[in-house]
This record gives structure tokens, C-alpha cells and sequence, in this order.
């Protein structure tokens, strides 16, 4: 108890001292006093063994004297509001960051998540990739990852945002990722390495969605995963061109391969995995196309001429949107064309996703690029409509007319006859037909299916389900047949004329399993 002495002593002494200063003094003296008490009290605090307690004073003493007590720097004038008013409009507009910040954190569980997401990304490459890959062609039907090694380097996570919707009960963040590492993965054909690939570089904005928000635990439902825009992606390979010979895929090219792989997880494709068991995750606000746009390209002006010699252009203008492209036709030697051409997509409030329109000059060798602009789905939804002129970027000059509505899905189906009629009266001379329904299906499961396995087969063959309606084709990835394959496929089909129009169903058998290779 002794170590208590200098600690009562202190207390005493410090009331003496200030019980005898001025006013003028105290504040200042009386600052300076809590600093000598509380360095007593953590002196005393850690010979008595309570170390905690030593370092929180410590802790305590340094902030103390840097943050409050600190000499005062030399204070600017104050600025009368009306001068104020006129330094800021003279001055220039501050440059917004898009609300993104650094965050090194992230970067650092990247690189203790890496061994693990490494192994996953793997998994899903084999099991999930490499199906789809197969159904696609015939020729690719024995095509598979020999092996995969993405490396010991993660990716880099150097900045994100965060957005909140309380009426969507959600949390946005999008995540500026970069990845350069190489990389070991062997695609090989009848278990024989034919290409391989030894450098992937990656360079874009990752988006998860946490949604819905909910009030009991775990807080989320589900989490979605996705690229609101096509990432910059680049792979070094070798033994491409072997892969390129193989039947059925020589039209593809090297960048062709690799905007299909850049592709694959852009916005409206996504992954949404569900955190809990009870959420169900259709039920989810963008798991459906609810939102029909109608897209009506009208004209261009100023273009930028392409022909050296006759100074003019052939231009004609590409659509993406909702997973969809269209194309205008080409009108030959004109600046100025007008193509008045109407295209129609389903979208869903899936965030962030947009209509893009690429003009290019039609040539026989390579389209060359005319510029482009976008519109923000989200903006349509919200305006209802969109009819502007948009000055097209990476181009000298050229803009282009574009009208973009959103359409009301009636429920009554005694309105069709009256939407037939509208769409003949509204609808362009050179357009195709207007849709007039939306078709939503479900198909869960099939039954009582032969199942064919062939002789060197190890596992059973896939199942395929194609669904037609008039020009419309939708293919859902092989399942195991096993006599009652199920694909519990939701789609969305635009309907011209539900009276004259029919779905017509077919499944198919297609040998995607892995051969015997003592067979071969």
C-alpha cells in the first residue's frame, strides 16, 4: 500500500497550487495539472503490476496534450458570407473521386482468403465451367481443365464504394480490383494438353450485393457477384492456335475467346449464393425481367467519314443490353443516316446495368468504330422515357438520336386485342414486328427419359432442354439424366402475337462425361 503515499501526496499538492492561481492561469495550469496526474497515476498503476492500466493512461496523456492542448496555430480571418460567396464562384469546380476510397484492408485479406478462393475458383472452373463449355459444341464435348494453379499472388483490392437502398433493402459495394500473376491452366482434349494458359492480367470493378436486409440473423439473405462492366482482361497463351483448329470452332479468334471469357460474369449474368437456408432466392427484386424498354434507334448526324475517297461513311449501329445485341442496318454513303429501327429487351433491377451503342463503319476487311454513348437502365426506369440526341465518345464528331421507353405489363388479357392494334399503328415502316406479351415459364423437370449411356462412357449422359418460341431460342445447360433430369429454368420471352405463337420444348441427349482412357 505504500505505493499509495505519492499518489495522495500529488492530489494534495496540485489542490494547493490551484486553489491559489488566477482566474487568468487556471485554465491553462489546471490543463497542465491533469497531465503530471494522470503520468502519476499510469507510473503508479504499472509498478503496482497493472499494466493495462499503465498504457491506457499513457494512451490517455498523449492524446490529451497533442489534440486539446496543443499550441494554437495562427487563425485565419474570417470571410464575410458575401465575399465567400464570390471566392467560390470564381474558383473551379472541386473534381469529384466517384465516391471511392482506398482501402488497404481489403488487400490484406485478399492475400489470407487467396489460398482458399484459389481452391474455389478451381472447383467452379471444373464443375460448373467446363459442362457448359462442352454442351457448346460437339467438337468440345471431350475438351477439359487438366489442371489448374492460379498462383500464390492475390488480387489487389484498391478501392471501393459503398451504396445503401433502404427502400430495396440492400447494400451495393463495388470493389476496383487488379490481378497480374501467372498463372498454370492446361485445357487439354482426350486427356492430352493442346493449350495452355501462363498469364492472366485483370483490371476492373467487382459489385456485391447484399440483399435483402432483414432483421434477424444473419442481417443478410443473399449475396450477389458480378461485373457491372466488361473488366480489361488479357491472357498470355500457348498452344492456342491448336485449340482454334480443333472442328466447329476455327471462326473464333484469339480476342474472341477472350471477350467471351471477359463476358461471362458481366451484368445481367451474375452468382447469387444464399446465406441463409430459409431465404428463398427468387425472391430477390432483380431475379426476374419485369422491366420491358423499348429501344428506338432514329438517326445519327455529323459522322465522321471513313472513306478516304468519297468522303462519306456506311454506318450502322450495334445494341447491347440485358445480355442481347441487335444491329441496324447499314445505310451506304451517308453522314447523316436514319435508320428509325426499334428493338425491344427485358431487363431486371439488377444494378448498374446499362444500354450500350457502338456506330461503325461497315467495311469488308474490319468494321471500323465510329464512336459510342450509353444510357443507364436505371435512368429509364425512372424517367419512364428517354428521347435525346447523345454525342458520341472516342470520335471527333457524330451524335446520335435515341429514343428509349419503358412499357407497362398489363395483367388483363382483355387489353391484348388493344395492344395489337397500337403496335400496328405505332410501329416503324422497315421494323420488325412489336412485341405485344411477355411470357414468364418455369420448367422444373422431366420424367420417364430413356437414359442412353454409350459404351465408353463412365457416367450417365446430359440431359439438354431447348425452348423455341417463334424466333426466340432459350438453352438451359445439360443435366444428368438419370431418367428425371431437373433444370428448374425461369424465362422471359417476348412475345409478338401470343394468338398465333406457340413454345415448342426439346430435350436432348449430349455425351459430356469423362471417357475410360484405357478405352481410347
Amino acid at each position: 500500500m505504500l505505493y499509495l503515499i505519492p499518489i495522495i501526496f500529488s492530489i494534495f499538492l496540485f489542490s494547493i497550487v490551484f486553489s491559489t492561481m488566477s482566474d487568468q492561469t487556471r485554465s491553462t495550469s489546471f490543463s497542465f495539472s491533469k497531465c503530471i496526474l494522470f503520468l502519476l497515476w499510469g507510473y503508479f498503476g504499472g509498478y503496482s503490476g497493472l499494466r493495462f492500466f499503465y498504457v491506457a493512461v499513457g494512451l490517455g496523456v498523449w492524446y490529451w496534450y497533442k489534440y486539446k492542448y496543443r499550441k494554437p496555430t495562427a487563425q485565419v480571418p474570417v470571410m464575410k458570407t458575401e465575399e465567400k460567396a464570390k471566392q467560390q464562384a470564381k474558383a473551379p469546380p472541386k473534381v469529384q473521386d466517384d465516391q471511392f476510397e482506398n482501402v488497404r484492408c481489403l488487400t490484406v485479406m485478399m492475400e489470407n482468403m487467396w489460398p482458399y478462393l484459389r481452391k474455389y475458383v478451381a472447383k467452379f472452373l471444373k464443375e460448373k465451367i467446363q459442362p457448359k463449355l462442352r454442351s457448346r459444341n460437339k467438337y468440345l464435348k471431350h475438351c477439359s481443365f487438366m489442371e489448374i494453379d492460379l498462383g500464390t499472388k492475390p488480387p489487389e483490392v484498391n478501392r471501393m464504394r459503398v451504396e445503401s437502398d433502404v427502400e430495396k433493402k440492400q447494400i451495393i459495394m463495388d470493389l476496383q480490383i487488379s490481378y497480374n500473376a501467372p498463372v498454370k491452366v492446361i485445357i487439354g482434349l482426350y486427356e492430352h494438353a493442346i493449350a495452355r494458359v501462363n498469364t492472366i492480367k485483370l483490371e476492373g470493378t467487382f459489385r456485391i450485393v447484399l440483399a435483402p436486409l432483414m432483421g434477424n440473423v444473419p442481417i443478410v439473405g443473399a449475396m450477389t457477384f458480378y461485373f457491372p462492366q466488361r473488366p480489361d482482361l488479357h491472357l498470355e497463351w500457348t498452344g492456342l492456335t491448336s485449340l482454334l483448329n480443333i472442328s466447329g470452332v476455327q471462326s473464333l479468334t484469339q480476342k474472341k475467346v477472350v471477350d467471351k471469357i471477359a463476358n461471362f460474369l458481366v451484368s445481367p449474368k451474375h452468382i447469387t449464393k444464399r446465406i441463409t437456408s430459409k431465404f428463398d432466392i427468387m425472391e430477390l427484386r432483380f431475379k426476374e425481367r419485369k422491366n420491358a424498354l423499348r429501344i428506338n434507334v432514329l438517326e445519327a448526324r455529323n459522322l465522321v467519314a471513313k472513306d478516304f475517297i468519297t468522303k462519306k461513311s456506311d454506318p450502322f449501329v450495334v445494341v447491347h443490353g440485358g445480355g442481347k445485341t441487335f444491329k441496324t442496318r447499314v445505310i451506304s454513303k451517308n453522314l447523316n443516316p436514319q435508320w428509325n429501327q426499334t428493338f425491344e429487351i427485358l431487363f431486371s433491377e439488377l444494378p448498374g446495368q446499362e444500354i450500350t451503342f457502338e456506330v461503325f463503319d461497315r467495311d469488308e476487311a474490319r468494321d471500323d468504330p465510329m464512336g459510342s454513348c450509353k444510357i443507364a437502365v436505371s435512368q429509364v426506369l425512372e424517367r419512364k422515357s428517354i428521347n435525346k440526341w447523345f454525342r458520341l465518345e472516342n470520335v471527333q464528331s457524330g451524335d446520335l438520336h435515341i429514343k428509349v421507353e419503358t412499357l407497362q405489363l398489363l395483367s388483363d388479357p382483355a387489353q391484348l386485342n388493344k395492344v395489337l392494334k397500337l403496335n400496328k399503328e405505332i410501329q416503324p415502316p422497315k421494323s420488325e414486328e412489336l412485341s405485344s406479351a411477355v411470357l414468364y415459364a418455369v420448367i422444373q423437370k422431366a420424367r420417364s427419359l430413356p437414359v442412353i449411356r454409350p459404351k465408353k462412357s463412365l457416367l450417365n449422359p446430359l440431359a439438354k432442354l431447348q425452348v423455341t418460341v417463334g424466333e426466340t431460342v432459350k438453352k438451359s445447360g445439360g443435366k444428368k439424366n438419370n431418367g428425371e433430369p431437373e433444370w428448374k429454368k425461369r424465362m422471359q420471352i417476348l412475345i409478338k402475337n401470343p394468338l398465333g405463337e406457340k413454345m415448342k420444348l426439346k430435350v436432348s441427349r449430349n455425351v459430356l462425361s469423362l471417357l475410360d482412357p484405357s478405352l481410347l
